[in-house]
C-alpha cells in the first residue's frame, strides 16, 4: 500500500487457502488501490473474488481470467458510470471465459463466480454473479449484500419475500447447485448492488463459499467486528479449515478507517473548473480546426509518401510547409480542447438517481456472544489437545510456546467470566491462529 491519504484511510487484507480436502486452489482474488486522487474519485478501489469450477485446471483458469479481465476492463471504461463499467467488465470476462472453453477442449464448460466491490470516496458498488458473497459490517450488524445465485436461494426467493424467513422451512433443496456463473450461463445477467453510502467503521468482506459454507453469518460478523482486517482474515480461514475445510477458502476485507475526504476532491474539481468558468463552451470553430488538422495531417502524410516514392512529383518545400501547417493546426486544436474541456477530466461519471439491487438480503447481529465464545473455547481446547498429543508423540517439527498459549487461555477465561466476550474470543483465536500458523510453516509440503 502506498502512502497517499486516500489509501491510508482504508485498511484491507486478502488471502486464499486450499482448504483441508482439495489438492489445488480454484479460487482467485484481486486488489487494486487507486494510485492517484483522480482515479480514486473516478474508479475507486477495486476488490474481486472468484471461485472457479471445472475439472483439472479449468476452474483455476476461469477464476484467474475473471479477476484479470474484470480488473483491466473496468479500469479502461472511463466514459461509463461505475455500475455500467462494472457490469460490462464482468460480461466481458464472461465472454472471454466462454470463448476460451470453446477453443480449448480441456477448458470446456469451465466457469467461475465473481464478486467485485468498488469503493469510492463516499459510496460503494457491488457486481455479483454466483454464490460467492459480499458482506457489510456496520454498527454491530453484519449484512449479506449479494443474492446467492443457487437453486437453494432461488427456491426460497420464489417461496417468500425474504430468504431468511424460509431457511428452516425448506431443507430438501441442494445447496451446491449454482444457477448463474461466468462461462456456462447463456445470456448472463449481472447483479449490480448499490450505491451504498460509506462511513467510518464500515467493513466489507468478499468471500468464496468455502468460508460461508462453514462459518455462519453471525460468526463472520463477530470476527469482523473484533479484529482488524489481517487478523480477521486469518481467523476466518482457520475456523473454516478447522470445521472440515472441504473447499478452498478466500477472504478479502476492506475497512473504512477514517472519514473519506471527498470534500478535498470536490475542492479540486471546483478549483479546476473556476479557471474555465468564464470561458465560452467549445464552439464550431474549435471543432472545425480539429477536423481541419486531421485532414491536413492525412494530406501531408500522403504527400510525404508520394515524395519518398517519386522525388519529382512534389517539391520538398511544399511538403515541409504542409507538415508544419498541420502540426500547428493540431497543436491549436489540442490547446482549444484543454482550454475549454479540461475541467471535465476530473469529474467522475455518475449514475444519477438510480438504485441497483435489493440489498441487504440478510442481517445478523455482530455483537460478541457467550455462545460463540464457548464455541471458540471448544475449538481452542481441541487444538491444544491435538498439539499436546503430537508433541508427546514427537509428531511435530516445532516446539510450542506453551507459556504464551497458557497465558492467553487464562486471559480468555478471565475475560469470559467478566462478560467481555470480545476480548475472550480474541485471546482464544490468537492461540488458534498461532498453532495453525506453526503447523503450516512446518508441514512436510512447506519443506519440499
Amino acid at each position: 500500500m502506498n502512502n497517499h491519504w486516500w489509501n491510508e484511510s482504508l485498511a484491507y487484507s486478502a488471502n486464499t487457502d486450499v482448504g483441508m480436502r482439495r489438492s489445488n486452489n480454484q479460487d482467485a482474488y484481486f486488489v487494486e488501490l487507486a494510485s492517484t486522487l483522480r482515479l480514486w474519485n473516478t474508479k475507486g478501489h477495486l476488490f474481486i473474488v472468484a471461485d472457479g469450477m471445472g475439472a483439472h485446471a479449468a476452474g483455476e483458469r476461469a477464476s484467474s481470467l475473471a479477476t484479470k479481465v474484470v480488473s483491466q476492463s473496468y479500469l479502461k471504461r472511463t466514459n461509463e458510470t461505475q455500475p455500467e463499467a462494472l457490469k460490462n467488465a464482468i460480461l466481458e470476462a464472461h465472454a472471454t471465459i466462454k470463448k476460451q472453453g470453446e477453443i480449448d477442449p480441456s477448458f470446456e464448460n469451465m466457469g467461475t463466480t465473481c464478486d467485485s466491490l468498488v469503493l469510492l470516496p463516499d459510496r460503494a458498488y457491488i457486481g455479483h454473479v454466483g454464490d460467492s458473497r459480499v458482506y457489510r459490517l456496520r454498527d454491530n450488524v453484519v449484512e449479506q449484500m449479494t443474492f446467492d445465485h443457487s437453486l437453494d436461494w432461488e427456491v426460497k426467493y420464489k417461496s417468500c419475500s425474504t430468504a431468511n424467513s424460509v431457511c428452516r422451512q425448506i431443507s430438501h433443496v441442494p445447496k451446491n447447485i449454482i444457477t448463474r456463473s461466468l462461462g456456462p450461463t447463456e445470456k448472463l445477467i449481472v447483479d449490480i448492488e448499490g450505491p451504498f453510502k460509506t462511513k467510518p467503521g464500515d467493513a466489507f468482506l468478499l468471500c468464496s463459499d468455502g468460508l460461508s459454507g462453514q462459518v455462519a453469518d453471525h460468526e463472520i460478523g463477530q470476527i469482523l467486528n473484533i479484529f482488524q482486517p489481517e487478523d480477521a482474515t486469518e481467523s476466518l480461514i482457520n475456523l473454516a479449515n478447522l470445521r472440515g475445510g472441504p473447499d478452498n477458502v478466500t477472504v478479502v476485507i476492506a475497512r473504512v478507517k477514517t472519514a473519506q475526504k471527498s470534500e478535498e476532491i470536490e475542492q479540486e474539481i471546483k478549483k479546476t473548473a473556476k479557471i474555465y468558468e468564464n470561458r465560452p463552451p467549445l464552439n464550431a470553430a474549435a471543432i472545425s480546426s480539429l477536423i481541419a488538422a486531421c485532414v491536413f495531417g492525412m494530406l501531408a502524410a500522403a504527400l510525404f509518401l508520394i515524395e519518398l516514392l517519386d522525388k519529382k512529383t512534389v517539391t520538398s518545400d511544399v511538403t515541409t510547409w504542409l507538415l508544419c501547417g498541420s502540426a500547428a493546426l493540431f497543436l491549436v486544436s489540442v490547446g482549444l480542447f484543454l482550454y475549454f474541456g479540461r475541467a471535465t477530466l476530473f469529474r467522475r461519471p455518475e449514475a444519477q438517481n438510480i438504485t441497483f439491487g435489493s440489498a441487504p438480503y440478510t442481517r445478523a447481529s455482530a455483537l460478541p456472544t457467550a455462545e460463540f465464545n464457548a464455541n471458540i473455547f471448544a475449538v481452542c481446547d481441541e487444538l491444544c489437545i491435538v498439539l499436546n498429543n503430537d508433541e508427546q508423540g514427537e509428531k511435530i517439527a516445532f516446539k510450542p510456546d506453551w507459556k504464551g498459549i497458557n497465558e492467553a487461555r487464562r486471559r480468555a477465561d478471565a475475560d469470559a467470566k467478566a462478560g467481555d466476550y470480545a476480548s475472550s474470543i480474541r485471546a482464544n483465536l490468537s492461540v488458534v491462529n498461532y498453532i495453525m500458523r506453526e503447523y503450516k510453516k512446518n508441514s512436510p509440503q512447506k519443506k519440499k
